[in-house]
């Protein structure tokens, strides 16, 4: 399998696509990638596919439109949730080692730590918009329904003949890129009318009932997650991964620890794991150290050098390098989108 911290190539998501424009708080910019940052070369960078972000609280929008053509795999996952819609064109993806084709007026939906592939096929234009989501605004939503499930996944991974929540996508892109054009900030950040964070707020609210509410175990715990391990002792393990300290170290954890856990010899286990969950061990805990790494880098107001300390990298640049390749920009301009 490759590693996650190779460049990631153009496809339904951030890591998988071209180093976009910038929106924030302060209005949009470009991006800068500065001298330390190192980027996919001419062979694999997508300047043919135009792209840009948005934060908010506790969510990012990430929309793309342009040529895009077959490229390799690249196996990764995010710490969000992600919904996607597919607005024009193809693509070919593996999601859960499974072969999943995503045309348009299709929604895609991934559950955080869902190991997912780039893009395999395109076609010759394409265009999505992505919606990330933190988990904390998925409980909270729980929350307030009163649902039985507090952390729901999503049952499916692709929804077609949704123009209803594809239609809620394109109405929050519209205002969070309103607010760019405008200069005004999101979600209740200074120089933004607190009636118009208030829509923001709905319109993220519409596009999240209406995802958890028809394509999820909200209300129906039993239901089988697409993010579900059936090998019990990979199961036992991932368990393990993910009930780990965030502020811990992910390079504490050894290979022996977790074959241990699974009770199987070392390469066995390692040859299972990959198998089952379609990537490696090591590289499922290099990509985790990341997620955590941009959790702390919108949360917190610590200097990037005291973020990769933090989470296993000896200095500055080899973190950055890292993190430019796993999430497609840079710790200081995923830092710029502001708090989450």
């Amino acid at each position: 399998m490759s590693d996650p911290t190779k460049p990631a190539l153009p496809s339904l998501c951030r890591q998988c696509g071209p180093h976009p424009r910038l929106a924030h708080a302060r209005g949009p910019s470009s991006v800068d990638p500065g001298p330390g940052a190192r980027y996919p070369g001419p062979a694999l960078s997508r300047l043919d596919l135009h792209s840009a972000y948005f934060g908010g609280r506790g969510f990012t929008l990430y929309h793309a439109w342009g040529p895009h053509g077959a490229r390799p795999l690249t196996p990764h996952f995010h710490d969000e949730y992600l919904i996607c819609a597919q607005l024009a064109g193809h693509e070919e993806c593996q999601v859960a080692g499974k072969q999943h084709t995503f045309c348009a007026g299709d929604l895609v939906l991934l559950n955080p730590q869902q190991v997912h592939t780039g893009n395999a096929r395109g076609s010759s234009d394409l265009a999505y918009i992505t919606l990330y989501v933190d988990r904390s605004v998925v409980h909270a939503l729980a929350d307030g329904l009163g649902a039985p499930q507090r952390s729901p996944e999503f049952t499916l991974v692709r929804a077609a003949g949704r123009p209803a929540l594809t239609e809620h996508l394109r109405a929050l892109l519209a205002l969070v890129r309103g607010d760019m054009s405008q200069g005004t900030g999101l979600q209740g950040q200074p120089g933004q009318p607190i009636d118009h964070a208030l829509d923001v707020e709905a319109a993220l609210g519409r596009v999240l009932a209406g995802a958890f509410g028809e394509f999820s175990n909200l209300r129906a715990p039993l239901l089988r997650s697409t993010n579900r391990v059936s090998h019990h002792k990979i199961a036992r393990v991932l368990e393990y991964i993910r009930a780990q300290d965030p502020e811990q170290n992910p390079t504490a954890v050894t290979l022996d620890d977790l074959a241990a856990i699974a009770e199987l010899s070392k390469f066995h286990f390692l040859r299972q794991f990959t198998q089952v969950v379609g990537i490696t061990p090591g590289a499922y805990l290099r990509t985790l150290r990341l997620c955590h790494a941009a959790r702390k880098l919108r949360q917190r107001r610590a200097s990037i050098l005291e973020v990769a300390l933090s989470v296993g990298f000896a200095d500055h640049p080899s973190f950055s390098r890292a993190f430019a390749r796993h999430m497609g920009m840079t710790p200081s301009q995923y830092q710029a989108l502001g708090p989450s």
